[in-house]
């Protein structure tokens, strides 16, 4: 069984000549040959400057030849995955005070604010440096957030920026003792309603999915 998305989803030059993948050469030098050859960076929506530490370009895992898109699927579907699917990020996030909404709101705006500097032609060390003055907060903690969100599809970084405090708090997880928060079964109940015949909306199931969980 294969999953529906790779674990990552954008993929720097180095980071696919080391991965060795099928169908793709093993040195960076290779990548970018491929790359150009192909047409990537035409591609829309399949290139973009990486907003991480070293910026250069990343592209996404749906441009590579079928076989290396194959294997990084067969791969998700067989390793544990870091971060929580989108449903159940979703899930918790509207569940959560607009206190913790806003943070979360917060934190991506500065990151947004860094990619727009990156991209307007600062290099990224000084974007994530301007970003972090006007957050208030250090440039470490911009990196944090910006790892809190490595792999995820700009539509749902919003819901995997909460502070984690917070999901501790909500899961009932003594935060002293950092135990992750099991979200499967609520999850599946959440998808048992969802994909009934009758064809309720995501709220109405969502809605009854917390009321049996209370």
């Amino acid at each position: 069984m294969t999953a529906s998305q790779p674990k990552q989803i954008w993929w720097t030059p180095d980071e696919l000549a080391a991965a060795g993948l099928p169908e793709m050469p093993g040195s960076r030098r290779g990548i970018n040959l491929l790359a150009d050859r192909l047409g990537w960076r035409e591609t829309p929506g399949c290139a973009q400057r990486k907003p991480g530490r070293g910026g250069g370009w990343q592209y996404h895992w749906s441009v590579l030849p079928l076989a290396a898109q194959r294997k990084l699927l067969a791969d998700a579907a067989d390793a544990p995955d870091a971060h929580a699917d989108r449903g159940t990020a979703w899930a918790e996030f509207d569940g959560l005070p607009n206190a913790a909404k806003a943070k979360a709101a917060e934190r991506l705006k500065s990151l947004q604010v860094a990619e727009t500097l990156h991209r307007a032609g600062a290099t990224h060390v000084h974007a994530m440096s301007q970003a972090a003055r006007m957050a208030g907060v250090s440039v470490r903690t911009l990196y944090n957030w910006l790892e809190m969100i490595e792999g995820i599809a700009p539509e749902d970084r919003l819901a995997y920026l909460v502070p984690r405090n917070r999901l501790v708090q909500k899961s009932g997880v003594d935060s002293t003792n950092a135990r992750p928060f099991n979200a499967r079964p609520f999850m599946e109940f959440l998808k048992a309603l969802y994909l009934r015949l009758e064809q309720p909306t995501f709220r109405q199931c969502h809605r009854t999915a917390c009321a049996q969980a209370k």
